[in-house]
């Protein structure tokens, strides 16, 4: 299969925006909230805004919506949460904006939590970052989320992803070192056990020790590169795992000293990394897409109920140009045409 045929589409260009055609509403908006005030939108994001918001707000702004923008960070702990909550209740917002997995399920709760009482349930809300919604039981489905939640899906499909990486180089065993305290970790784990052998390559997952907290240890991750490079691993892979974000420019040195390429598949971790390549979704772009999920709530009076989760058609070929010049593994000539190159600032 000729990849520059079958994946340029995914990764030229700027992402483009797959619109949704309108449902039944459950309350139709004029140009503001109540009495013509701007919309109240409250927004929990896990660890302090990011570039996705900020295109949350220049779709909002450029549509001309009138809107105030509440922001309340969970600072990486889901134990924050409660208070949050109460806030919410408190103020009722038109509109819930969560950004990632934690963040979401700590506020609406899962579809099929024993205690609804602990989450806002009655609010319209969207979500952004979410690795696997349906997996992690936030929504019923992609086409009909059978709650007041819609959002935005992030990743690349898997099987894109790994297409990708066959193409780079014929790799034949991909390692992926991760958390298993995180819930999107093990999803992502069991995702690429079924879809990595059919790629052609065989999969190595070896999860981090925890240390006597009970939390991943950054320590061992020298070790377990080592350790799956002396199994044969010849490429790794880092998933929508927020350990790698704290812990990603140790972690991929050290990959680069025992001379293996890493692909992620987060803009966050190529950004914060020296990840040599990726397939990913640019967070400003995925901003804009959350504002027009918003506008269709609030202005056209969508219930998200009713609202499919929107999804990205077109994805950024990301590749480090100073970590490929220190391994030596440069890309095919078929893929440095729709490469964008960067500079992971590699010392």
């Amino acid at each position: 299969m000729n990849f520059r045929r079958t994946l340029l589409p995914l990764v030229t260009g700027l992402l483009a925006i797959l619109l949704v055609a309108p449902a039944p509403g459950y309350a139709q908006g004029t140009g503001g909230g109540e009495n013509g005030r701007p919309y109240r939108i409250f927004a929990v994001v896990w660890r302090g805004e990011t570039e996705v918001e900020a295109g949350f707000r220049d779709y909002l702004n450029q549509r001309g919506i009138p809107y105030e923008l509440t922001v309340r960070s969970l600072e990486l702990d889901r134990a924050n949460a409660p208070p949050i909550v109460e806030e919410i209740r408190r103020t009722k917002p038109d509109l819930i904006y969560t950004w990632g997995t934690g963040a979401t399920l700590s506020i609406v709760g899962s579809t099929d939590t024993d205690t609804p009482e602990k989450f806002i349930r009655d609010i319209p809300t969207i979500f952004v970052l979410v690795a696997y919604p349906q997996v992690a039981n936030i929504i019923k489905s992609y086409e009909s989320t059978g709650r007041m939640v819609s959002g935005v899906s992030f990743l690349a499909p898997l099987d894109v992803q790994l297409n990708v990486i066959r193409a780079y180089r014929p790799f034949r065993k991909l390692a992926a070192i991760y958390d298993k305290t995180a819930r999107n970790s093990r999803i992502n784990i069991e995702q690429l056990q079924e879809a990595v052998p059919k790629s052609g390559m065989e999969f190595l997952p070896v999860p981090v020790p925890l240390n006597e907290d009970g939390k991943p240890d950054p320590d061992t991750l020298p070790d377990l590169i080592r350790q799956v490079k002396s199994e044969g691993a010849d490429v790794l892979y880092i998933g929508p795992d927020a350990f790698f974000t704290r812990h990603g420019v140790t972690y991929t040195r050290t990959a680069i000293e025992a001379g293996l390429p890493v692909f992620a598949s987060t803009q966050v971790t190529l950004k914060s990394s020296h990840s040599m390549f990726g397939l990913v979704s640019n967070y400003h772009t995925l901003g804009k897409l959350a504002g027009l999920q918003a506008e269709k709530i609030l202005v056209d009076g969508i219930n998200p109920r009713n609202l499919p989760i929107a999804q990205l058609s077109r994805f950024k070929f990301w590749v480090n140009i100073d970590v490929v010049k220190a391994l030596g593994v440069y890309p095919p000539m078929n893929m440095i045409s729709i490469a964008d190159f960067k500079d992971s600032g590699l010392q």
